[in-house]
């Protein structure tokens, strides 16, 4: 963590309503705040403090050296004007030109600490009376469920709190509420700590990740709760396809979310020499999901465990479908490797899914895992495929009288080891059939595979 600068023993503090920030909720602060974060670079670093109030803003540059330190009851509320934004000259490979309301590109030792919140402003960029995507469902939808459904952006910011080639960053203690996009973002930077954060999102608004690492190395996130619309952790390479996500932590943190707790992988991201453990993972559509499906993509070297995983199925075109957990390599040219999933115990409408091609899934122990199936509401609607979207998403078989335990397609060396799989109580009906799938499995080894009561 980036300890800020002692001048002459004594610690370089500015506090920003020494530059005249009004604390009114109304009155615009962002001269103020940048000018004591340019002062405190200026002079080597230091803490710009932000006592307690609430400070409109908009866009703000973060600089090398400096912490930004919320007091308890400090709030930072972005501008809810899309024409406040502009773009930070970075080009992004999925979002295009980014804007951003908190960003720093090629710094050093930034740290964002305190007790305080960062307001994101993100309802303001939604209507929450239309559906993101038309889908042939939706008129067939009650209320409940189409308050499941992803909510229609209008205009937003697409990477709201932003990093780019930066080193040793650190953000502890804060929270980050109501995100219009991806929430935090860091891209080809190293040496990264979260530490006992919490990120709040509206669970209808889309892409509202709460951290994206992208081409990271060295990174660790601990002690976080996450409410999510997209992913609640992902490490992916999504800006720079050739760069590996690697050497990864994430445990002790509690996640809700309406697509994976945990992603690794996208297209062709390659990620590797990743630990996920002590996660409690609750009423989402997914636990965790690891894919490779472009063309020149790999995920290799994870470890998980220590998993609490309870899933369900939303309506809406969500990616996932209340599966715990997911290992997907459907094209030719990726793969994933040398996976190790134990001690998780998993409630879900759905299965655990490996779906590879030409045994392309390797190396894979599942482990100590007890799962309990149930069939939900949204089934009928939203069952029909096995989701290993953005890939073509095929027929699952015999989807209203079927939720198998595990589906596995075209993987090598599978070993499952004191698996307890049985119904839900909580299921809506009980006379589905909940026996294993599996395709093409090869040089596999299974022992301790029991059907228990409930």
């Amino acid at each position: 963590m980036y300890e800020p600068k002692v001048i002459g023993g004594t610690l370089l503090r500015i506090i920003v309503t020494d530059f005249g920030a009004k604390p009114d909720g109304l009155s615009f602060c962002t001269e103020a705040i940048q000018k004591a974060i340019d002062t405190c670079f200026e002079n080597g670093g230091g803490v710009v403090v932000i006592p307690a109030g609430i400070y409109l803003s908009r866009p703000i540059r973060l600089k090398s050296n400096v912490t930004l330190y919320l007091e308890e009851g400090a709030v930072i509320k972005a501008t809810n004007n899309i024409e406040d934004y502009y773009q930070i000259g970075y080009y992004h490979n999925e979002w295009g030109e980014v804007t951003s309301f908190l960003y720093a590109m090629n710094e050093k030792n930034i740290a964002i600490d305190g007790k305080g919140t960062i307001d994101l402003s993100g309802s303001s960029f939604m209507d929450f009376s239309r559906a993101f995507n038309q889908f042939e469902e939706l008129s067939q939808l009650d209320k409940e469920q189409f308050e499941e459904t992803e909510c229609n952006p209008i205009y937003r910011p697409n990477q709201p709190i932003f990093f780019y080639n930066c080193e040793n960053i650190c953000l502890s203690g804060i929270s980050i509420i109501d995100s219009p996009c991806w929430t935090v973002c860091i891209h080809s930077s190293k040496y990264i700590k979260v530490h006992n954060i919490r990120i709040m999102n509206n669970l209808r608004v889309p892409n509202s990740d709460g951290i994206h690492l992208c081409s990271c190395e060295n990174a660790i996130i601990t002690d976080s709760f996450f409410t999510c619309g997209d992913d609640c952790v992902a490490i992916s390479g999504i800006t720079n396809w050739d760069k590996p996500c690697e050497n990864i932590i994430v445990s002790n943190c509690i996640m809700q979310t309406r697509s994976a707790a945990v992603r690794m992988g996208h297209l062709d991201s390659k990620v590797k020499n990743v630990i996920a453990s002590n996660l409690t993972i609750l009423n989402s559509n997914r636990g965790i999901a690891i894919f490779a499906n472009g063309k020149n993509g790999y995920v290799k070297s994870v470890t998980i465990s220590n998993v609490i995983i309870t899933t369900k199925i939303f309506a809406g075109t969500w990616w996932g479908k209340g599966e715990p957990i997911v290992i997907a390599s459907p094209e030719e040219g990726n793969f994933i490797e040398d996976i190790s999933i134990s001690n998780v115990k998993a409630y879900s409408e759905n299965g655990i899914l490996i779906y590879g091609k030409d045994n392309n899934i390797r190396n894979i122990s599942l482990k100590n895992i007890d799962i309990y199936l149930s069939f939900g509401k949204n089934r009928p609607l939203f069952g029909k495929r096995i989701d290993i979207l953005p890939s073509q998403c095929p027929p699952f078989p015999d989807y209203m009288n079927k939720i198998p335990w595990i589906f596995s397609k075209d993987v090598f060396n599978l070993k499952l080891q004191d698996i307890n799989y049985g119904y839900n109580l909580q299921s809506l009906k009980t006379d589905f059939d909940i026996e294993g799938i599996f395709q093409n499995v090869n040089n596999s080894s299974f022992s301790g595979i029991r059907k228990v009561a409930t």
